[in-house]
C-alpha cells in the first residue's frame, strides 16, 4: 500500500517562528513566489532577489494520518530532495540526505504511529554545506563550490541560465507499507534480434520473507499476448527470477524517421502466502553499438541501430525550467513533440542539467528519439580523490541506471560534459588519477559492465582520438564558431566525426521577449536585456553576426527577428554540411532544443515553447530527404542526402532568379536517390546558367570568410536559386544564394496573401530569402523564403495574423 505525503506542506526559515504553506513536491524559491513574497524571477532583473536564499536554512513539516500500521515493511520513501537536508519523523532522526539525484527510503517502522503524524525535513543552505565540506577535506586542488555536492550544476548559474539555487523537496514523498513482498530491479534485456526472433531476458529481485508462490511473466505488445512462469531461485541476496523469452517476428523499436518505435509490456506478478504484487516494465526490442573503424580519416563514430546505420540528428536537452517542480507531464509531451516534428532522432541530457522526470523518457520512448544520456557532471573538476564523493555517486549511479535502463530511448551512457577535454585545455593538467577521471575511467565502467552491459559507454563529451575535441575520432564540440567569434562559413572546414555540441545564439521569440523584458528596458544593450543575455560578450557576438551577415536592426523587434534569421542561417550552413558529410561525419545535435527561462541562447523552442526560426529551418533541415546546393569550383552543384533505408526516385526541379522577379534558368531531371547515403545529382558550370553580367564589383571582406572571393560577378549578387525535390509525392526545398545577404543586390520582396479558413496563403510576385509572419501564436511554417510561381498555404493553428514583412524591411540599408 503507498500513502501519498504530496500536497500542502507548512514551511519556514530556520530560527523564525511563523510558518507558511508549502507544496511538495516543490521548492522554497517557488513557495516563496506563489505566497506573493517573491516576484517572478524571470521578469527584469528579479533574479538578483533570489540570492539571499542560498545561505539560509529551511524547515518543512506535514501533519498526517494513519489508520492501520500493522504491517511487516514500513518505509518512508523521498523520489528527490534538494539536496542536503535532516529528516525526522515524530521527532526520530530517521536520516540525512545529501545528493539531488538519489532516492531515499527510511525504515519507519520504530517511528511510525496510528493516528496522527508529524513529518518533518530541515533543508540546510548548499552554499554552507559546501564550505563545510571543503574545511573537512583539504585538497591542494581548488574545487568549485558547485562540485563539493551532489546538486544541479546549472542551478549556480551558466551561460544560458539564471542563479536560482533550488532548495526543496522537488519530488513525490510517500509511504509505503506491505508485509514483506516487493518486486525490485526489474530488467528487460535484449540479448539478440532478427527479423524472426528476438531473445530477451527478464530479471527481477523478488523481495520476500518466504519463497514466493508463484510468480508470473506476461507479454503484450497491443495485439497479442504470451504467459512465462519462471523458475525462482535464491541467493544469499533473495529470491529472483532469470527467465529466457523468445518473442517470434518482433516488433521492432526504430527511431525517428527509420520505422516505428514499437513497444512492448512486461507485466511481473509475484505472490506469497499473504500479498500479491504486480510490476510493469515498458520498452522496446532493439539493438545498439557505436561503430569505431579505422579509416582514412581516423576512427568512425557511428550509431548503429538493429544493424542499420543511423545519421543522428537533434540537439541538446538541458531542464525545461529553472524552478523544477513546476514541470508537468505536458510540458513534456509537448517539447518532445516538437522534436518529432521537426525529424529530430537524438537528444543529448546534458550533464549539468538533472536525470530527467520519467515522462522525458517515456515520452522519447514513444515517439523513437534516441537519447545521449549524461551523468551529471559538467565544466569543472571534481573531489572524487575522496571515498566519500565516490560512494556517494556509486549510489546515485545504481539507482540511475536500474531506474532507466529500461528505456529503448537511451542508446549511450556518457561519464560527464566537457570535463576531460578541460583537463587538457583549460585546467593543463593533462589525463589525472582523480578530479572526476576516477569516475569516469574506473567507476562508471565497473557499474555499467554489471548493471546495464547493453548500451556503449563513452567516457565524456567531446572525447576521442590523440585530443579530447579531436575531428578525427569520438566526438566533438565545435565552438570555435560562435564563442570563438569565427566566421560561420567555417563550418565548412568542419570534419568531425559525430558532433555533439555546436550552436549559435538568438533572441527568444519577441512575445517572449516583450513579455519578460520592460517596455523601457526593450532596448538593445539595457541592463535588463544584457540580464537576459548570459553568455559573457553574448550581445557583442549578436551584433557581429548580424553586420557581418545581414546588417544592423532598425529597432528592438528588428533585433529580435534578424538575430534569429542569422540563428537559423549558421545552423543551416553547418548541418547542411555534415548531413552532405555523411557517414564521414555521423551525427549533427546542434546546442540547444530548449531554455529553462526567458533568454537570449542558443535555443531553438524558446522558455514558453515559442519556435524561433530555427526551429522552422530544423524542420527542413533534418528531414528525410535534403537537397543542398553548393557553389564549388566555378559550378553549382546540388546534392541530395536520404537517410531512406531504400532506394527512391525522385524529381528535382531547379529555378534560378533575380530579384526583380526574372526566371533566368530552369531545369527539371529525374533522379535515383541511393539509399542512407548522400548523391550528387546536379553540376553546372556557373556561366551555363545565364545569370553573369560581366560586371566585376569588388566586396569589403577577410578573404578566408568569403564565399566564392572577394571579386565577383554582379549577377550573381542579384541572383537566387530554389530547389525542390520530390519524392513519394513529398516535397524538400531548399535555397541558396551566392553571398551572405548583406552583399547581396536585395529588393523588398513583392508579395499578396490572403487568410482562408484557419490558413494564410502567400503568393510572391518576387523571391525573398526570408519573409515573416508575426502572429500572436505560433504558426505552422515561418521565416521562409519564397519563389515566384508558388503559393505558401500554411496551417494558423487559430492564429491572429498582425502582419507579414521582408526580412529587407528590418535592416538599416
Amino acid at each position: 500500500m503507498k500513502i501519498s505525503l504530496d500536497g500542502k506542506w507548512k514551511f519556514r526559515e530556520v530560527g523564525q517562528n511563523e510558518y507558511y504553506e508549502a507544496s511538495v513536491p516543490g521548492c522554497v524559491q517557488l513557495d516563496l513566489i506563489n505566497l506573493g513574497k517573491l516576484p517572478d524571477p524571470f521578469y527584469a532583473t528579479n533574479e538578483v532577489l533570489f540570492y539571499d536564499l542560498e545561505e539560509k536554512d529551511f524547515e518543512y513539516v506535514k501533519e498526517f494520518d494513519v489508520d492501520n500500521v500493522d504491517f511487516q515493511v514500513k518505509k518512508l520513501v523521498f523520489e528527490g530532495i534538494d539536496t542536503v537536508s535532516e529528516i525526522y519523523l515524530n521527532d526520530h532522526y530517521l536520516g540525512k540526505t545529501d545528493n539531488m539525484f538519489l532516492k531515499y527510503e527510511f525504515d519507519v517502522s520504530l517511528a511510525l504511529k496510528k493516528g496522527k503524524n508529524i513529518l518533518k525535513v530541515v533543508l540546510h543552505s548548499p552554499i554552507k554545506e559546501a564550505e563545510r565540506l571543503k574545511s573537512i577535506y583539504q585538497s591542494s586542488y581548488s574545487y568549485p563550490q558547485r562540485s563539493w555536492i551532489r546538486k544541479s550544476q546549472y542551478s549556480y548559474g551558466w551561460d544560458w541560465g539564471p542563479r536560482i539555487l533550488q532548495i526543496g523537496i522537488w519530488k513525490s514523498v510517500y509511504l509505503e507499507l506491505h508485509n514483506g513482498l516487493e518486486i525490485q530491479d526489474k530488467f528487460v534485456k535484449v540479448e539478440s534480434i532478427s527479423d524472426e526472433l528476438a531473445i530477451v531476458r527478464v530479471f527481477a529481485k523478488i523481495n520476500c520473507f518466504e519463497k514466493p508462490s508463484e510468480v508470473e511473466i506476461e507479454v503484450f505488445d497491443g495485439s497479442f499476448s504470451m504467459k512465462i512462469f519462471p523458475e525462482v531461485y535464491k541467493s544469499k541476496e533473495g529470491y529472483f527470477i532469470d527467465e529466457r523469452i523468445e518473442i517470434e517476428n518482433p516488433k521492432l523499436w526504430w527511431p525517428n524517421g527509420y520505422g516505428e518505435p514499437s513497444l512492448y509490456e512486461f507485466k511481473i506478478t509475484a505472490k506469497s502466502s499473504n500479498e500479491f504484487q504486480e510490476r510493469k516494465v515498458t520498452t522496446g526490442l532493439r539493438t545498439v553499438r557505436i561503430i569505431k573503424e579505422k579509416d582514412e580519416y581516423g576512427e568512425s563514430f557511428i550509431f548503429e541501430i538493429n544493424g542499420q546505420k543511423i545519421f543522428a540528428k537533434g540537439a541538446n536537452w538541458i531542464p525545461a525550467d529553472s524552478i523544477l517542480p513546476r514541470l508537468k507531464e505536458d510540458d513534456y509531451k509537448e517539447l518532445i513533440k516538437m522534436a518529432k516534428d521537426a525529424s529530430m532522432n537524438m537528444l543529448r541530457v546534458w550533464g549539468g542539467g538533472i536525470y530527467e522526470y520519467d515522462w522525458f523518457y517515456d515520452e522519447c520512448d514513444k515517439n523513437g528519439i534516441m537519447v545521449w544520456q549524461d551523468f551529471m557532471f559538467a565544466c569543472s573538476i571534481y573531489p572524487d580523490e575522496f571515498d566519500f564523493f565516490v560512494e556517494n555517486f556509486k549510489e546515485e549511479a545504481e539507482y540511475q541506471i536500474k531506474r532507466l535502463r529500461n528505456h529503448p530511448c537511451i542508446v549511450l551512457w556518457c561519464g560527464n560534459n566537457e570535463n576531460n577535454w578541460g583537463f587538457v585545455d583549460w585546467w593543463h593538467i593533462s589525463d589525472p588519477e582523480f578530479l572526476g577521471n576516477r569516475i569516469y575511467k574506473k567507476v562508471l565502467p565497473e557499474i555499467l559492465a554489471k548493471l546495464d552491459p547493453t548500451r556503449p559507454y563513452h567516457i565524456s563529451s567531446p572525447y576521442g582520438g590523440d585530443h579530447p575535441n579531436s575531428e578525427k575520432a569520438g566526438d566533438k564540440h565545435t565552438w570555435d564558431i560562435w564563442a570563438g567569434w569565427k566566421d560561420y562559413i567555417y563550418y565548412k572546414h568542419d570534419n568531425a566525426r559525430f558532433v555533439s555540441e555546436f550552436g549559435f545564439q538568438a533572441a527568444a521569440h519577441l512575445d517572449t521577449m516583450k513579455k519578460y523584458i520592460p517596455l523601457k528596458d526593450q532596448t538593445i544593450f539595457s541592463k535588463t536585456l544584457r540580464m537576459h543575455e548570459k553568455q559573457e560578450e553574448g550581445l557583442e557576438r549578436l551584433i557581429r553576426y548580424m553586420a557581418g551577415s545581414v546588417g544592423l536592426p532598425k529597432d528592438f523587434d528588428s533585433f529580435v527577428y534578424l538575430s534569429q534569421f542569422v540563428q537559423k542561417e549558421a545552423i543551416k550552413t553547418a548541418v547542411e554540411h555534415y548531413r552532405k558529410n555523411k557517414f564521414r561525419t555521423a551525427g549533427a545535435l546542434y546546442w540547444q532544443l530548449n531554455d529553462c527561462w526567458p533568454v537570449i541562447s542558443w535555443s531553438s523552442i524558446d522558455y514558453l515553447k515559442r519556435r524561433k526560426a530555427l526551429y522552422y529551418e530544423s524542420k527542413r533541415l533534418f528531414a528525410k530527404f535534403l537537397p543542398v546546393v553548393e557553389y564549388e569550383d566555378g559550378k553549382l552543384k546540388v546534392y541530395v542526402v536520404s537517410d531512406d533505408l531504400k532506394t527512391k526516385q525522385g524529381k528535382l526541379s531547379i529555378t534560378i532568379w533575380n530579384f526583380d522577379g526574372q526566371k533566368l534558368y530552369e531545369k527539371d531531371l529525374a533522379v535515383e536517390i541511393p539509399k542512407n547515403s548522400v548523391i550528387e545529382v546536379f553540376s553546372e558550370k556557373v556561366e551555363n546558367l545565364n545569370i553573369l553580367k560581366g560586371e566585376w564589383l569588388y566586396i569589403p571582406k577577410h578573404v578566408e570568410t568569403a564565399v566564392i572571393g572577394d571579386k565577383i560577378d554582379r549577377g550573381l549578387l542579384e541572383s537566387i536559386v530554389f530547389v525542390s525535390l520530390f519524392v513519394d509525392e513529398v516535397e524538400y526545398e531548399n535555397y541558396f544564394v551566392f553571398e551572405k545577404p548583406i552583399n547581396l543586390e536585395l529588393k523588398p520582396c513583392q508579395f499578396e496573401y490572403r487568410i482562408e479558413d484557419d490558413h494564410i496563403i502567400i503568393k510572391p510576385k518576387t523571391p525573398a530569402i526570408c519573409l515573416i509572419i508575426e502572429a500572436d501564436k505560433d504558426v505552422e511554417d515561418n521565416f521562409i523564403f519564397a519563389r515566384p510561381e508558388k503559393e505558401y498555404k500554411i496551417r494558423l493553428n487559430d492564429a491572429k495574423v498582425n502582419r507579414v514583412c521582408d526580412l529587407v524591411e528590418l535592416v538599416i540599408r
